[in-house]
């Protein structure tokens, strides 16, 4: 019950802290009682005493003050407010002019909800208050849930609880001893200190214990630096930092480990590497953005190590980019260099493409004079080159060859319609490339020897006649749009076309085809709850469109299947259902008429709503090349899904994951993840079975959260 009225007393004296400090900014205090008795040295006050003085406020039974040396000592139902700290005691002494002093038997509740007691509570300065045997919590309760117990340590006011020998209990019962603990006392909840530790077990990795430090600099700067120890593996170091300022803006993440010796799972190096950074920021001129993306690995089977979604995909991709871009007016002008690593899982090879340097500069549609239609420029050096190996495109890039090149490609639009059921335009464009070296058409032999490519293309497109009709009336209409969209493209012969040294996609010729495509959308429009505006959306969206190749060869980049040519593309289709805005659906598909088969199919079923107790989702993968056979390594069937329980009063959260590879019939990923959220207190565990490298594996991790102190990250995701 004396913590109680204690707690009710603290919330008080909050309330009317801010009344107070109008009535004491000055250096002399302000001293109200029932009864004062002022002497030669000292002032002697009874009954209600209330001291204000430099935004603090002293409350007591009784109090002496010296004027002299401008000593208070206090008695009787002590009660001291200082900014958002309230402290409670028995006695008090207290030294205006030094700001020194000490509280006996003290209770303290501090913003936002930490309260804390100890036998001696000493102010060493304005802003520090040491102690010894403190014991604390930020529960509500009247007897927490949690506290920790610490031998000594200090109090940084709106800052941190800093404490040595700390002892965690729950509720009596003990389960954890720190050396040293640092809890935030911040309002926003950003405070420099040791997050609470990770720990957990793994059949490939062994028994892990990860720690992190969070450093909070600046208000707009914090870094949070982490060392993980594997029993199995070896240590972990990482520093994850971020920052933003009035013109620039980006995080920055580095990952090393060291490896034990022989250890079992990978001794070719002594250590391994993972950098992902991104910067963005504005230059004070011509409207200049630079733009810097690093995502590099000293290998990238080393995140195989760690990252348990790593091996869900047959590929994955990791580029680092620079770029600086300028705009005036309609003018852009871009500098860039890029390398795109495509690492293949199956085959722990990697494609590496770079881009060393590209200019770009574009003129985006200039009306010239009084002419119809809009004219746009597009000029540019590229030097690239493609090397390692490629197991999805074709044959017949070239690598290990940089190639150089200059373009020239102006375009011109011509608006032929422009009605609001129906719209067309006339594209017409010019690609003129000169390339540094050449091949020989013969020989396959790349000349030191520059050549000269040039193609036009010629482009029709329309879109309509659009058909609509509503259904009906009042506030709870539909409304059914139908698009159809034709696109005819004409490309002349390609001149050089074959001397061309082809290191990506870009590089062979343009073709001829002609293009439908009809898209058919549900919309409603129907009226909100009482008093909010009436809502609208899409219901329904279905797209379904094909090509025609007048030269397949050349749309085909020359490959075929089953021995021919494919004079038509890939069926394409789209569906996008939203049933209110708890349920979705999307589904795309493609489908191939020469293997007699889907090239590819993405289902994903969602179901989301705030306050729900049940939610999920469930998807569907299914990839083919249609030009490889069909045990092609990368062709893959796979089924996902994913489970989250959070009824409403209820602490047990529960969230599971499913990854199954339909291809080879094996458990990519399951994962069950329980969260024991008890409003101060927060408990989570995570079990995982994954496949790696083709062997099944186990990991287990537990972490803790208490109130404002929260837990250790897993630097490659997840909690």
């Amino acid at each position: 019950m004396r913590s109680a009225a204690v707690l009710c007393f603290f919330v008080l004296a909050l309330v009317s802290v801010p009344a107070l400090r109008a009535q004491s900014g000055g250096d002399e205090p302000v001293i109200l009682a029932d009864q004062k008795t002022i002497g030669e040295e000292s002032m002697r006050a009874a009954g209600h005493v209330e001291v204000l003085w430099q935004g603090s406020a002293v409350y007591a039974d009784a109090i002496d003050f010296n004027l002299k040396t401008r000593e208070l000592f206090a008695e009787g139902r002590v009660t001291m407010t200082d900014r958002d700290m309230v402290l409670s005691g028995e006695k008090l002494v207290f030294n205006l002019k030094t700001q020194k002093g000490e509280l006996l038997d003290a209770y303290g509740l501090a913003s936002p909800t930490v309260r804390y007691q100890t036998d001696r509570l000493e102010q060493t300065d304005r802003e520090t208050l040491a102690f010894r045997h403190l014991e604390f919590s930020s529960c509500a309760q009247i007897f927490p849930r949690w506290r920790i117990n610490g031998r000594s340590g200090r109090i940084k006011k709106d800052r941190y609880i800093e404490l040595f020998g700390a002892v965690l209990r729950l509720k009596s019962v003990p389960v954890l001893y720190l050396p040293y603990l640092r809890y935030p006392l911040n309002k926003d909840g950003r405070a420099t200190g040791l997050l609470f530790p990770g720990i957990g077990s793994s059949t490939l990795q062994g028994f892990f214990l990860k720690n992190a430090f969070f450093w909070a600099i600046r208000p707009n700067l914090d870094t949070t630096l982490g060392v993980d120890y594997f029993s199995k593996l070896g240590w972990g170091f990482s520093d994850e930092l971020r920052y933003l300022f009035r013109r620039a803006s980006g995080t920055a993440r580095a990952y090393y480990f060291r490896y034990r010796p022989d250890n079992g799972v990978y001794n070719l190096t002594a250590s391994d590497y993972y950098v992902d950074a991104e910067h963005q920021q504005t230059l004070p001129f011509l409207n200049t953005r630079l733009r810097l993306n690093v995502n590099r690995q000293s290998r990238p089977g080393f995140l195989r190590l760690f990252d348990s979604a790593f091996d869900l995909l047959k590929s994955a991709n990791f580029t680092t980019e620079a770029a600086l871009t300028s705009s005036f007016r309609n003018v852009q002008l871009t500098v860039s260099s890029s390398r795109r690593d495509t690492y293949y899982v199956f085959k722990d090879t990697s494609k590496v493409e770079e881009q060393l340097p590209a200019v770009a500069l574009n003129l985006n549609q200039q009306k010239i004079g009084r002419l119809p239609g809009y004219l746009s420029l597009a000029a540019g050096f590229l030097r690239t080159r493609f090397s390692g190996q490629s197991y999805d495109e074709d044959p017949e890039l070239i690598g290990g060859v940089w190639s150089q090149r200059l373009t020239f490609t102006p375009s011109y639009q011509l608006p032929l319609l422009r009605l609001p059921w129906l719209s067309g335009s006339l594209d017409l464009e010019s690609s003129n490339v000169l390339y540094d070296q050449s091949l020989d058409p013969e020989t396959r032999e790349v000349l030191d020897e520059p050549v000269f490519v040039r193609s036009q293309t010629v482009s029709l497109s329309l879109k309509g006649p659009i058909f609509s009709r509503v259904f009906g009336s009042g506030s709870g209409r539909l409304k059914h749009v139908i698009e159809p969209q034709l696109v005819v493209c004409y490309a002349g012969d390609t001149v050089n076309g074959d001397r061309v040294v082809r290191v990506n996609r870009f590089d062979y010729p343009a073709y001829s085809y002609a293009s439908f495509q009809l898209t058919t959308r549900l919309l409603s429009r129907s009226g909100g709850a009482a008093g909010s505006a009436a809502g609208a959306g899409e219901i329904l969206s279905y797209t379904i469109g094909q090509q025609y190749y007048f030269d397949p060869a050349a749309a085909n980049l020359n490959r075929k299947i089953n021995g021919e040519y494919p004079a038509f593309s890939n069926l394409t289709q789209t569906l996008r259902l939203r049933l209110g805005r708890d349920f979705t659906l999307d589904a795309s598909s493609d489908y191939n008429h020469y293997i007699h088969g889907l090239r590819m199919l993405n289902l994903r079923a969602g179901y989301s709503r705030p306050g729900a107790p049940l939610t999920g989702s469930f998807s569907y993968n299914l990839y083919r090349n249609p030009y490889q056979r069909a045990d092609f390594e990368l062709n893959r069937r796979q089924l996902g899904g994913a489970l989250r329980l959070d009824a409403a009063g209820f602490p047990l959260k529960l969230d599971t994951r499913l990854e199954w590879d339909l291809t080879e019939k094996r458990l990519l990923l399951a994962a069950l993840s329980a969260g024991f959220d008890f409003q101060c207190l927060l408990l989570k565990a995570e079990i995982k079975f994954y496949s790696w490298m083709g062997r099944n594996e186990t990991q287990f991790q537990l972490g803790l959260s208490l109130g404002e102190l929260g837990m250790v990250s897993n630097f490659f995701g997840g909690t």
